[in-house]
Protein backbone atom coordinates (compact mmCIF):
# COMPACT_ATOMS: atom_id res chain seq x y z
CA UNK A 1 0.00 0.00 0.00
CA UNK A 2 1.03 3.58 -0.74
CA UNK A 3 2.14 6.04 2.03
CA UNK A 4 -0.64 8.06 1.04
CA UNK A 5 -3.35 5.10 1.55
CA UNK A 6 -1.81 4.43 4.91
CA UNK A 7 -3.25 8.14 6.23
CA UNK A 8 -5.63 8.10 8.63
CA UNK A 9 -8.57 10.86 9.93
CA UNK A 10 -7.93 10.10 13.83
CA UNK A 11 -9.90 13.25 15.06
CA UNK A 12 -12.92 12.71 12.89
CA UNK A 13 -15.07 14.44 14.84
CA UNK A 14 -13.26 18.04 13.66
CA UNK A 15 -14.20 17.45 10.14
CA UNK A 16 -18.07 16.98 11.39
CA UNK A 17 -17.48 19.83 13.69
CA UNK A 18 -16.58 22.13 11.07
CA UNK A 19 -19.14 21.08 8.99
CA UNK A 20 -21.75 22.09 11.47
CA UNK A 21 -19.96 25.47 11.57
CA UNK A 22 -20.08 25.87 8.46
CA UNK A 23 -23.66 25.14 8.46
CA UNK A 24 -24.21 27.67 11.48
CA UNK A 25 -22.45 30.72 9.64
CA UNK A 26 -24.53 30.10 6.70
CA UNK A 27 -27.75 29.90 7.90
CA UNK A 28 -27.08 33.01 9.97
CA UNK A 29 -26.30 35.26 6.43
CA UNK A 30 -28.44 33.61 4.72
CA UNK A 31 -31.43 34.47 7.68
CA UNK A 32 -29.65 37.89 7.68
CA UNK A 33 -29.85 38.63 3.84
CA UNK A 34 -33.93 37.25 4.33
CA UNK A 35 -34.56 39.96 6.98
CA UNK A 36 -32.62 42.93 5.41
CA UNK A 37 -31.87 42.54 2.08
CA UNK A 38 -35.06 40.32 0.36
CA UNK A 39 -38.89 42.00 0.05
CA UNK A 40 -40.41 39.07 0.54
CA UNK A 41 -38.05 37.76 3.27
CA UNK A 42 -39.38 41.30 5.22
CA UNK A 43 -42.86 40.37 4.49
CA UNK A 44 -42.36 36.74 6.03
CA UNK A 45 -40.64 38.29 9.04
CA UNK A 46 -43.16 40.74 9.68
CA UNK A 47 -45.87 37.61 9.37
CA UNK A 48 -44.06 35.70 12.49
CA UNK A 49 -44.14 38.93 14.35
CA UNK A 50 -47.30 39.74 14.10
CA UNK A 51 -48.15 35.47 14.77
CA UNK A 52 -46.13 35.78 17.83
CA UNK A 53 -47.40 39.17 18.84
CA UNK A 54 -44.08 40.81 18.38
CA UNK A 55 -44.00 44.76 17.32
CA UNK A 56 -42.61 45.09 13.86
CA UNK A 57 -42.26 48.23 13.75
CA UNK A 58 -39.28 47.90 16.65
CA UNK A 59 -37.17 45.71 14.91
CA UNK A 60 -36.89 47.69 11.08
CA UNK A 61 -34.02 49.73 10.35
CA UNK A 62 -30.90 50.25 10.27
CA UNK A 63 -29.90 50.00 13.90
CA UNK A 64 -31.15 46.25 14.23
CA UNK A 65 -29.48 45.43 11.11
CA UNK A 66 -26.50 47.45 11.67
CA UNK A 67 -26.03 45.75 14.83
CA UNK A 68 -26.54 41.93 13.43
CA UNK A 69 -23.62 42.87 11.08
CA UNK A 70 -21.15 44.01 13.84
CA UNK A 71 -22.23 41.49 16.26
CA UNK A 72 -22.32 38.35 13.70
CA UNK A 73 -19.12 36.92 15.07
CA UNK A 74 -20.16 37.06 18.78
CA UNK A 75 -23.68 35.58 18.06
CA UNK A 76 -21.99 33.07 15.84
CA UNK A 77 -19.85 31.89 18.53
CA UNK A 78 -22.30 31.65 20.74
CA UNK A 79 -24.72 29.62 18.94
CA UNK A 80 -21.82 27.77 18.04
CA UNK A 81 -20.62 26.71 21.72
CA UNK A 82 -24.56 25.87 22.72
CA UNK A 83 -25.07 23.66 19.65
CA UNK A 84 -21.72 21.80 19.83
CA UNK A 85 -22.09 21.00 23.50
CA UNK A 86 -26.07 19.46 22.21
CA UNK A 87 -24.69 17.69 19.79
CA UNK A 88 -21.64 16.27 21.64
CA UNK A 89 -24.61 14.98 24.05
CA UNK A 90 -26.50 13.68 21.67
CA UNK A 91 -23.36 11.32 20.26
CA UNK A 92 -23.14 13.60 17.03
CA UNK A 93 -19.43 13.57 17.32
CA UNK A 94 -18.81 10.00 17.83
CA UNK A 95 -16.62 9.05 15.90
CA UNK A 96 -16.36 5.56 14.59
CA UNK A 97 -18.16 3.85 18.04
CA UNK A 98 -21.29 3.56 15.89
CA UNK A 99 -21.42 1.26 12.74
CA UNK A 100 -25.06 0.60 11.93
CA UNK A 101 -27.22 3.71 11.01
CA UNK A 102 -27.39 6.79 13.56
CA UNK A 103 -30.54 9.19 13.45
CA UNK A 104 -28.70 12.30 12.73
CA UNK A 105 -31.19 14.60 11.25
CA UNK A 106 -33.82 13.91 13.94
CA UNK A 107 -30.56 14.50 16.69
CA UNK A 108 -29.66 17.89 14.89
CA UNK A 109 -33.70 18.94 14.95
CA UNK A 110 -34.10 18.00 18.96
CA UNK A 111 -30.35 19.85 19.62
CA UNK A 112 -32.09 23.27 17.60
CA UNK A 113 -34.98 23.28 19.54
CA UNK A 114 -33.02 22.74 22.99
CA UNK A 115 -30.72 25.49 21.90
CA UNK A 116 -34.12 27.35 20.86
CA UNK A 117 -35.71 26.91 24.11
CA UNK A 118 -32.58 28.16 25.89
CA UNK A 119 -32.45 31.00 24.28
CA UNK A 120 -35.85 32.35 24.76
CA UNK A 121 -35.60 31.53 28.76
CA UNK A 122 -32.40 33.74 28.17
CA UNK A 123 -34.38 36.37 26.78
CA UNK A 124 -37.64 35.82 29.27
CA UNK A 125 -35.45 35.95 31.92
CA UNK A 126 -33.44 39.37 31.18
CA UNK A 127 -36.79 41.34 29.57
CA UNK A 128 -34.72 41.23 26.36
CA UNK A 129 -36.79 42.97 23.99
CA UNK A 130 -34.25 44.46 21.51
CA UNK A 131 -33.90 40.88 19.75
CA UNK A 132 -36.74 39.83 17.32
CA UNK A 133 -37.25 36.39 18.64
CA UNK A 134 -38.47 35.21 14.67
CA UNK A 135 -34.22 35.99 14.11
CA UNK A 136 -33.01 33.33 16.03
CA UNK A 137 -36.27 31.11 15.10
CA UNK A 138 -35.64 30.99 11.09
CA UNK A 139 -31.56 30.78 12.09
CA UNK A 140 -31.81 27.87 14.00
CA UNK A 141 -34.88 26.43 11.72
CA UNK A 142 -32.26 27.09 8.89
CA UNK A 143 -29.39 25.69 10.62
CA UNK A 144 -31.39 22.24 11.01
CA UNK A 145 -32.35 21.86 8.00
CA UNK A 146 -28.91 22.45 6.26
CA UNK A 147 -26.77 21.14 8.86
CA UNK A 148 -27.51 16.90 7.78
CA UNK A 149 -27.46 18.54 4.26
CA UNK A 150 -23.70 19.72 4.61
CA UNK A 151 -22.80 16.38 6.59
CA UNK A 152 -24.50 14.62 4.45
CA UNK A 153 -22.00 16.07 1.34
CA UNK A 154 -18.79 15.49 4.11
CA UNK A 155 -19.64 11.75 4.36
CA UNK A 156 -19.65 11.54 0.31
CA UNK A 157 -16.70 13.46 -0.23
CA UNK A 158 -15.07 11.16 2.51
CA UNK A 159 -16.50 8.04 0.98
CA UNK A 160 -15.17 9.02 -2.75
CA UNK A 161 -11.86 10.03 -0.41
CA UNK A 162 -11.96 6.66 0.49
CA UNK A 163 -12.58 4.61 -2.46
CA UNK A 164 -10.48 6.55 -5.04
CA UNK A 165 -7.30 6.56 -2.86
CA UNK A 166 -7.23 4.17 0.14
CA UNK A 167 -7.05 7.29 2.74
CA UNK A 168 -8.85 6.63 5.81
CA UNK A 169 -9.45 3.22 5.15
CA UNK A 170 -9.15 1.28 8.40
CA UNK A 171 -8.09 -2.22 7.86
CA UNK A 172 -10.46 -4.49 10.19
CA UNK A 173 -10.26 -7.93 11.29
CA UNK A 174 -12.76 -9.82 13.04
CA UNK A 175 -12.36 -12.79 15.04
CA UNK A 176 -15.15 -15.59 16.87
CA UNK A 177 -17.70 -17.76 16.07
CA UNK A 178 -18.40 -17.99 11.97
CA UNK A 179 -22.38 -17.65 12.55
CA UNK A 180 -21.93 -13.87 14.09
CA UNK A 181 -18.57 -13.13 12.21
CA UNK A 182 -20.73 -13.45 9.10
CA UNK A 183 -23.26 -11.10 10.60
CA UNK A 184 -20.85 -8.01 11.46
CA UNK A 185 -19.37 -8.86 7.91
CA UNK A 186 -22.64 -8.43 5.67
CA UNK A 187 -23.17 -5.35 7.95
CA UNK A 188 -19.68 -3.49 7.17
CA UNK A 189 -19.79 -4.84 3.44
CA UNK A 190 -22.90 -3.28 3.40
CA UNK A 191 -22.72 0.11 4.87
CA UNK A 192 -19.01 0.54 4.51
CA UNK A 193 -19.09 2.46 7.55
CA UNK A 194 -16.48 5.18 8.46
CA UNK A 195 -13.73 4.01 5.92
CA UNK A 196 -13.68 0.36 7.84
CA UNK A 197 -12.06 -2.45 5.64
CA UNK A 198 -12.87 -6.54 6.41
CA UNK A 199 -9.41 -7.73 6.00
CA UNK A 200 -8.73 -10.39 7.73
CA UNK A 201 -11.27 -13.61 9.82
CA UNK A 202 -10.49 -16.26 12.44
CA UNK A 203 -12.30 -18.38 14.36
CA UNK A 204 -11.85 -19.18 17.47
CA UNK A 205 -10.36 -22.79 17.85
CA UNK A 206 -12.06 -23.62 21.85
CA UNK A 207 -9.62 -26.42 22.05
CA UNK A 208 -6.60 -24.32 21.48
CA UNK A 209 -5.04 -22.51 25.30
CA UNK A 210 -6.56 -19.06 25.13
CA UNK A 211 -3.19 -17.91 25.56
CA UNK A 212 -1.84 -19.07 22.24
CA UNK A 213 -5.10 -17.83 20.64
CA UNK A 214 -4.10 -14.32 22.33
CA UNK A 215 -0.64 -14.32 20.78
CA UNK A 216 -2.09 -15.76 17.61
CA UNK A 217 -4.50 -12.54 17.35
CA UNK A 218 -1.41 -10.06 18.20
CA UNK A 219 0.95 -11.61 15.76
CA UNK A 220 -1.87 -11.00 12.76
CA UNK A 221 -2.53 -7.69 13.91
CA UNK A 222 1.16 -6.24 13.59
CA UNK A 223 1.72 -8.72 10.79
CA UNK A 224 -1.10 -7.50 8.69
CA UNK A 225 -1.50 -3.75 10.37
CA UNK A 226 -4.61 -4.17 11.52
CA UNK A 227 -6.39 -1.03 12.43
CA UNK A 228 -9.23 -2.44 14.41
CA UNK A 229 -10.74 -5.62 15.74
CA UNK A 230 -14.03 -6.92 15.97
CA UNK A 231 -14.73 -9.88 18.96
CA UNK A 232 -17.92 -11.69 18.00
CA UNK A 233 -18.33 -14.38 19.94
CA UNK A 234 -21.29 -15.07 22.61
CA UNK A 235 -19.26 -18.24 23.94
CA UNK A 236 -16.19 -15.92 25.63
CA UNK A 237 -16.59 -15.55 28.92
CA UNK A 238 -16.20 -11.68 30.19
CA UNK A 239 -12.74 -12.35 31.23
CA UNK A 240 -11.43 -13.91 28.11
CA UNK A 241 -13.06 -10.90 26.46
CA UNK A 242 -11.16 -8.19 29.20
CA UNK A 243 -7.90 -10.45 28.21
CA UNK A 244 -8.20 -9.32 24.50
CA UNK A 245 -8.90 -5.55 25.55
CA UNK A 246 -5.67 -5.92 27.34
CA UNK A 247 -4.14 -7.29 24.77
CA UNK A 248 -5.22 -4.59 22.39
CA UNK A 249 -4.45 -2.40 25.12
CA UNK A 250 -0.74 -3.06 24.54
CA UNK A 251 -1.29 -2.35 20.98
CA UNK A 252 -2.80 0.57 20.95
CA UNK A 253 -5.79 -0.42 18.20
CA UNK A 254 -9.56 -0.03 19.30
CA UNK A 255 -11.88 -2.85 19.28
CA UNK A 256 -15.93 -3.54 19.36
CA UNK A 257 -17.16 -6.25 21.23
CA UNK A 258 -20.17 -8.09 20.29
CA UNK A 259 -21.67 -9.95 23.38
CA UNK A 260 -24.71 -10.09 25.60
CA UNK A 261 -21.84 -9.63 28.56
CA UNK A 262 -21.64 -6.12 27.60
CA UNK A 263 -25.75 -5.73 27.69
CA UNK A 264 -25.16 -3.64 30.30
CA UNK A 265 -24.48 -0.67 28.21
CA UNK A 266 -27.19 -1.20 26.50
CA UNK A 267 -29.93 -1.69 29.41
CA UNK A 268 -28.66 1.05 31.67
CA UNK A 269 -26.15 3.55 29.94
CA UNK A 270 -28.60 4.81 26.72
CA UNK A 271 -27.55 5.36 23.38
CA UNK A 272 -23.90 4.31 23.72
CA UNK A 273 -23.43 1.38 22.03
CA UNK A 274 -24.56 0.12 18.97
CA UNK A 275 -27.35 -3.15 18.97
CA UNK A 276 -27.81 -5.42 16.86
CA UNK A 277 -30.14 -8.41 17.21
CA UNK A 278 -30.88 -7.16 20.79
CA UNK A 279 -26.88 -7.89 21.51
CA UNK A 280 -24.67 -4.85 22.80
CA UNK A 281 -21.57 -4.17 20.04
CA UNK A 282 -19.58 -1.81 22.04
CA UNK A 283 -16.94 0.01 21.09
CA UNK A 284 -13.68 0.56 22.92
CA UNK A 285 -11.22 3.29 22.26
CA UNK A 286 -7.03 2.44 21.85
CA UNK A 287 -5.81 2.80 25.35
CA UNK A 288 -4.70 6.24 25.97
CA UNK A 289 -1.09 7.01 26.04
CA UNK A 290 -1.15 11.19 25.67
CA UNK A 291 0.55 12.13 29.31
CA UNK A 292 0.13 15.62 28.43
CA UNK A 293 -3.59 15.42 27.31
CA UNK A 294 -4.74 13.54 30.72
CA UNK A 295 -2.58 16.43 32.78
CA UNK A 296 -5.02 19.26 31.39
CA UNK A 297 -7.90 16.83 32.51
CA UNK A 298 -5.86 16.95 36.10
CA UNK A 299 -5.94 20.53 36.21
CA UNK A 300 -9.10 21.58 34.43
CA UNK A 301 -10.25 19.03 37.40
CA UNK A 302 -8.36 20.39 39.92
CA UNK A 303 -9.67 24.56 38.93
CA UNK A 304 -13.32 23.14 38.72
CA UNK A 305 -13.00 21.50 42.13
CA UNK A 306 -11.73 24.40 43.89
CA UNK A 307 -14.49 27.01 42.30
CA UNK A 308 -17.11 24.71 43.43
CA UNK A 309 -15.45 23.67 46.46
CA UNK A 310 -15.83 27.64 47.39
CA UNK A 311 -19.39 27.82 46.10
CA UNK A 312 -20.67 24.65 48.38
CA UNK A 313 -18.04 25.90 52.15
CA UNK A 314 -21.22 27.40 52.95
CA UNK A 315 -23.88 24.58 52.59
CA UNK A 316 -20.97 22.15 54.01
CA UNK A 317 -20.58 24.36 56.91
CA UNK A 318 -24.40 23.53 57.67
CA UNK A 319 -23.98 19.69 56.86
CA UNK A 320 -20.82 19.31 59.26
CA UNK A 321 -23.58 21.79 62.03
CA UNK A 322 -26.05 18.87 61.52
CA UNK A 323 -24.09 15.93 61.71
CA UNK A 324 -22.21 17.49 65.42
CA UNK A 325 -25.56 18.17 66.55
CA UNK A 326 -27.37 15.18 66.06
CA UNK A 327 -24.65 12.62 66.91
CA UNK A 328 -21.42 12.19 68.94
CA UNK A 329 -18.21 12.06 66.83
CA UNK A 330 -16.46 14.29 64.10
CA UNK A 331 -18.20 15.56 61.12
CA UNK A 332 -15.86 14.19 58.79
CA UNK A 333 -14.81 10.35 57.90
CA UNK A 334 -11.47 9.52 56.47
CA UNK A 335 -11.05 6.87 54.80
CA UNK A 336 -8.02 4.34 53.28
CA UNK A 337 -9.44 3.78 49.41
CA UNK A 338 -7.99 2.70 46.31
CA UNK A 339 -6.69 4.75 43.59
CA UNK A 340 -4.68 4.80 40.67
CA UNK A 341 -1.94 1.86 39.98
CA UNK A 342 -3.57 0.55 43.27
CA UNK A 343 -1.82 3.20 45.11
CA UNK A 344 -4.08 3.81 48.30
CA UNK A 345 -5.05 7.48 50.12
CA UNK A 346 -7.14 8.80 52.18
CA UNK A 347 -10.46 9.86 51.00
CA UNK A 348 -12.98 12.29 53.08
CA UNK A 349 -16.34 12.14 53.38
CA UNK A 350 -19.30 13.32 55.71
CA UNK A 351 -19.91 11.27 58.75
CA UNK A 352 -23.18 9.64 57.84
CA UNK A 353 -23.08 6.44 60.56
CA UNK A 354 -22.37 6.61 63.89
CA UNK A 355 -19.06 7.36 65.69
CA UNK A 356 -16.59 4.12 65.21
CA UNK A 357 -19.26 1.83 63.40
CA UNK A 358 -16.43 0.90 60.40
CA UNK A 359 -15.05 -1.29 63.49
CA UNK A 360 -18.36 -3.69 63.99
CA UNK A 361 -18.67 -4.02 60.05
CA UNK A 362 -17.28 -7.61 60.69
CA UNK A 363 -20.55 -7.90 62.63
CA UNK A 364 -22.86 -6.80 59.68
CA UNK A 365 -21.02 -8.92 56.93
CA UNK A 366 -24.22 -11.47 56.82
CA UNK A 367 -26.45 -8.19 55.61
CA UNK A 368 -24.84 -7.13 52.85
CA UNK A 369 -27.20 -7.01 50.37
CA UNK A 370 -24.52 -6.69 47.18
CA UNK A 371 -22.86 -9.34 44.95
CA UNK A 372 -19.11 -9.50 44.27
CA UNK A 373 -16.88 -7.75 46.36
CA UNK A 374 -19.14 -4.43 46.84
CA UNK A 375 -20.80 -4.11 50.35
CA UNK A 376 -23.68 -2.26 50.60
CA UNK A 377 -26.82 -2.41 52.82
CA UNK A 378 -29.98 -0.96 51.67
CA UNK A 379 -31.28 -0.68 55.14
CA UNK A 380 -28.07 -0.55 57.05
CA UNK A 381 -28.75 0.29 61.00
CA UNK A 382 -25.48 1.85 61.48
CA UNK A 383 -26.26 5.36 59.36
CA UNK A 384 -27.66 8.18 60.99
CA UNK A 385 -30.99 9.76 60.03
CA UNK A 386 -28.98 12.90 58.85
CA UNK A 387 -26.50 10.62 56.97
CA UNK A 388 -29.38 8.37 55.48
CA UNK A 389 -30.47 11.66 53.47
CA UNK A 390 -26.91 12.77 52.77
CA UNK A 391 -26.64 9.71 51.33
CA UNK A 392 -29.49 9.52 49.32
CA UNK A 393 -28.19 12.99 47.66
CA UNK A 394 -24.98 12.44 47.73
CA UNK A 395 -24.19 15.30 49.50
CA UNK A 396 -22.31 12.94 51.85
CA UNK A 397 -19.50 13.08 48.94
CA UNK A 398 -19.36 17.18 48.70
CA UNK A 399 -15.20 16.76 50.71
CA UNK A 400 -13.81 14.97 47.98
CA UNK A 401 -13.29 18.46 46.19
CA UNK A 402 -10.27 18.42 48.88
CA UNK A 403 -9.51 15.21 47.27
CA UNK A 404 -9.74 16.82 43.63
CA UNK A 405 -7.84 19.83 44.38
CA UNK A 406 -5.00 17.70 46.11
CA UNK A 407 -4.74 15.32 43.19
CA UNK A 408 -5.90 12.18 44.42
CA UNK A 409 -8.85 12.12 42.48
CA UNK A 410 -10.48 13.58 39.04
CA UNK A 411 -13.99 14.76 38.74
CA UNK A 412 -14.82 11.96 36.67
CA UNK A 413 -13.29 8.42 36.72
CA UNK A 414 -13.80 5.10 38.20
CA UNK A 415 -15.07 5.64 42.40
CA UNK A 416 -12.71 4.76 44.28
CA UNK A 417 -13.27 1.46 46.38
CA UNK A 418 -12.57 0.76 50.16
CA UNK A 419 -9.45 -2.26 51.10
CA UNK A 420 -11.58 -4.31 52.01
CA UNK A 421 -13.44 -3.83 49.01
CA UNK A 422 -10.66 -4.10 46.63
CA UNK A 423 -9.02 -7.06 48.87
CA UNK A 424 -12.35 -9.28 47.56
CA UNK A 425 -11.79 -8.98 43.86
CA UNK A 426 -11.89 -11.86 42.75
CA UNK A 427 -10.78 -12.27 38.92
CA UNK A 428 -8.10 -10.67 37.46
CA UNK A 429 -9.62 -8.01 35.28
CA UNK A 430 -11.67 -6.54 38.20
CA UNK A 431 -8.16 -4.60 38.43
CA UNK A 432 -8.38 -2.63 35.06
CA UNK A 433 -10.12 -0.47 37.11
CA UNK A 434 -7.35 1.30 38.35
CA UNK A 435 -5.95 2.39 35.37
CA UNK A 436 -7.38 5.81 35.40
CA UNK A 437 -7.30 8.35 38.25
CA UNK A 438 -10.52 7.94 40.61
CA UNK A 439 -13.42 10.11 40.53
CA UNK A 440 -16.47 12.03 42.21
CA UNK A 441 -18.57 10.43 39.70
CA UNK A 442 -18.52 7.87 36.90
CA UNK A 443 -20.99 6.09 34.57
CA UNK A 444 -21.79 3.24 37.21
CA UNK A 445 -23.70 6.52 39.44
CA UNK A 446 -25.59 7.78 36.60
CA UNK A 447 -27.02 4.37 35.51
CA UNK A 448 -28.34 2.83 38.97
CA UNK A 449 -25.39 2.81 41.18
CA UNK A 450 -26.34 0.74 44.26
CA UNK A 451 -28.81 -1.09 41.50
CA UNK A 452 -25.92 -2.89 39.92
CA UNK A 453 -23.76 -5.38 40.68
CA UNK A 454 -20.01 -5.24 40.95
CA UNK A 455 -19.21 -7.29 37.55
CA UNK A 456 -21.36 -4.63 36.05
CA UNK A 457 -19.45 -1.65 37.94
CA UNK A 458 -16.17 -2.79 36.67
CA UNK A 459 -17.44 -3.33 32.85
CA UNK A 460 -18.46 0.06 33.19
CA UNK A 461 -15.08 1.57 34.59
CA UNK A 462 -13.16 -0.17 31.68
CA UNK A 463 -15.45 0.93 29.03
CA UNK A 464 -15.02 4.41 30.41
CA UNK A 465 -11.40 4.31 30.76
CA UNK A 466 -10.89 3.03 27.00
CA UNK A 467 -13.50 5.59 25.89
CA UNK A 468 -12.58 8.78 27.98
CA UNK A 469 -13.26 12.33 26.35
CA UNK A 470 -14.13 15.41 27.08
CA UNK A 471 -17.88 14.51 25.42
CA UNK A 472 -18.40 11.86 27.47
CA UNK A 473 -17.31 13.55 30.79
CA UNK A 474 -19.65 16.61 29.90
CA UNK A 475 -22.48 14.02 29.57
CA UNK A 476 -21.80 12.50 33.07
CA UNK A 477 -21.01 15.91 34.52
CA UNK A 478 -24.85 16.87 33.71
CA UNK A 479 -26.82 13.37 33.65
CA UNK A 480 -24.70 13.30 37.75
CA UNK A 481 -26.91 16.31 38.66
CA UNK A 482 -30.32 14.90 37.19
CA UNK A 483 -29.44 12.00 39.15
CA UNK A 484 -28.52 13.58 42.11
CA UNK A 485 -31.36 15.55 42.56
CA UNK A 486 -33.56 12.50 42.01
CA UNK A 487 -31.80 10.44 44.43
CA UNK A 488 -31.58 7.43 41.39
CA UNK A 489 -30.43 4.37 43.10
CA UNK A 490 -28.92 5.81 46.00
CA UNK A 491 -28.77 4.56 49.49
Amino acid sequence: MSRIGKLKITHLWLLYFASDFLAITTSYYVIYWMRFYSEWGQTFFTLINRITGMNTNTYMGGTLQSFYITSAPRIILLLTITLTLLYAIRHLYSGRRFIRPYPVAWNILLANGIALAIFYTYFYMTRNVFHPRSFFVTVLTCNACLCPVFRGILNICLERLRSRTGIDRWSTMIVGSLQETEIISNIIEWLHPHGLHITRKMEFDPNKPFAETINQIESEIKNHAIDILIIADQRLSLSRIMELLEATGRLCIPVKVLSDKMNVLKDHVKNTVDVIHGVAFAHFNAAKTNDRLESVRLFFSKITALVLFVIFLPIMAIIALLIRLTSAGPALFTQERIGINRKPFKMHKFRTMYHKADEIQAQVEEFNDSEGALFKIKKDPRVTAVGRFLRRYSLDELPQLFNVIKGDMMLIGPRPLPRRDFENYYEEWHYSRHSGMPGLTCLWQISGRSDLDFHQMCILDVFYLRNRNWMLDLRIALETIWVVLFAKGAY
